[in-house]
């Protein structure tokens, strides 16, 4: 009988050992983005992200506008994308990206932007000396303000590690020190904002990479190869540090202090650190004109956000009587715009910034020359309209239409208005009589 029992038992565990294995059902959902970074007025939004799932599934964005939540879904390409639509300027949209299928439902980690916001340049930002002996992670700021880190994030091999709070600020040439939660114990005066999940090895490749509130990457450390170093090198014996000829060397720890120049280069090092870009300020144009309402458009049509400090327009060739001057708030978002009125329209406007009206009339039958310069007075951008080099002489009225670019940026052609939104492809030529 119990021969019988052995053999039945053998055959039931040789059924379920035949029994294939049910799929994975996990998603994951990373690189999480929006753009633009700083968004104005009434602007789309475009979230991406990159989704993967051993099953069919579906994805979109969930976001909050005050109370209530709404739905877009996401379209696949390379990435998976959603639009937001723009909504007014102090609108403060929350949004998360959730995904299913038959098995599992994820969602990323929610991210946030206020319309019209003044634009932080996280780009100044550096990874700046990395110690897997103390275990911690230096961050230096190279600009000239200071930054509150609130939302600026750090992952470690791919995986986030550290999201700063709005506790956190970092002065202009300053440093914030994060440690390893492995060494908590030994940092009793640091609030716990101050502490990454995980360890950090001196012995180990390892990936650290340091990202904006809008998960665009800012800073990149990948070692991938450190056995290419000395075996004298292995662990490290200080800190992996960057030397002011901007390279990764072996250095003394010097955690929130300058560093010292290391001797000894760190080899193995892929995808970084890269400087940070070179503003292109020829990429902002004078966009659009209207003497009708009234308004001049600024335009960017680079990929990165430009700060205009300095900057001045002058009217009919006056050069020594700006009529409006940029000041340290006034930033040109990649592919976005800058709206000024005249001050002679100033009540019609009570929403809009005090900063961004100029100080002058703009006519829609007039000879005119508006000419936008840089902080160091070399003209950047002009708009004549008249044959004889005379200003405000009259001559045919336009109005409504504006003087344009058709497309942004393009020539300049009579088109419907658009105050702060994309101009029309094309557009009429503009009467000079």
């Amino acid at each position: 009988m119990k021969k019988i029992l052995f053999v039945a038992l053998a055959l039931v565990f040789g059924l379920v050992s035949c029994v294939k294995d049910k799929p994975y059902p996990g998603i994951t959902i990373s690189n999480v983005s929006y753009s633009p970074t700083a968004v104005q007025a009434d602007q789309p939004v475009t979230v991406t992200a990159t989704i993967s799932s051993f099953n069919d599934f579906t994805a979109k964005v969930v976001y909050k506008l005050n109370s209530s939540e709404k739905e877009v879904a996401m379209t696949a390409g390379t990435t998976y994308t959603a639009v937001i639509p723009g909504y007014p300027d102090g609108t403060t949209i929350s949004f998360y990206i959730e995904a299913s299928n038959d098995d599992v439902t994820m969602k990323s980690d929610v991210k946030e932007y206020t319309v019209g916001a003044v634009q932080i340049d996280y780009t100044v930002l550096r990874l700046n000396e990395l110690n897997g002996n103390d275990k911690f992670i230096e961050i230096y700021n190279t600009g000239s303000d200071a930054i509150n880190l609130a939302g600026v994030n750090i992952e470690k091999d791919g995986a986030q590690k550290w999201a700063g709070t709005s506790d956190i600020n970092i002065e202009a040439g300053g440093y914030v020190v994060l440690y390893s939660v492995d060494v908590q114990g030994d940092h009793p005066e640091l609030p716990e904002y101050m502490f990454f999940d995980g360890g950090l090895s001196a012995k180990k490749n390892v990936r650290i990479q340091l990202f904006t509130p809008a998960g665009v990457s800012i800073d990149d450390f990948n070692l991938t190869n450190i056995e290419a170093n000395d075996p004298s090198m292995i662990p490290a014996p200080a800190s992996y540090s960057l030397n002011s000829d901007g390279e990764w060397y072996y250095a003394d720890a010097t955690p929130g202090a300058v560093n010292v120049d290391g001797e000894t280069k760190l080899l193995g090092l892929e995808n970084g650190p890269t400087p940070p870009p070179t503003p292109d300020y020829t990429n902002i144009v004078l966009n659009e004109l209207n003497g009708d309402t009234k308004f001049i458009e600024i335009y960017n049509k680079g990929e990165l956000d430009l700060a205009i400090e300095g900057w001045y327009i002058t009217k009919d060739g006056n050069e020594e009587d700006p009529k409006w001057t940029a000041d340290a708030t006034v930033v040109v978002p990649a592919h976005g715009y800058v709206l000024l009125y005249s001050a002679d329209v100033q009540a019609d406007h009570p929403e809009h910034p005090e900063n961004l009206f100029f100080n002058s009339g703009l006519s829609a039958k007039k000879t005119v020359r508006i000419a936008l310069y840089m902080a160091d007075g070399i003209e950047r951008d002009a708009f004549e309209r008249g044959t004889t080099g005379e200003w405000g002489l009259t001559i045919s009225n336009v109005a409504p239409q504006s003087y344009a670019r058709t497309p942004d940026a393009g020539d300049w052609k009579l088109a419907d208005p658009t105050p702060g939104a994309a101009n029309p492809a094309t557009g009429d030529d503009i009467p000079q009589e």
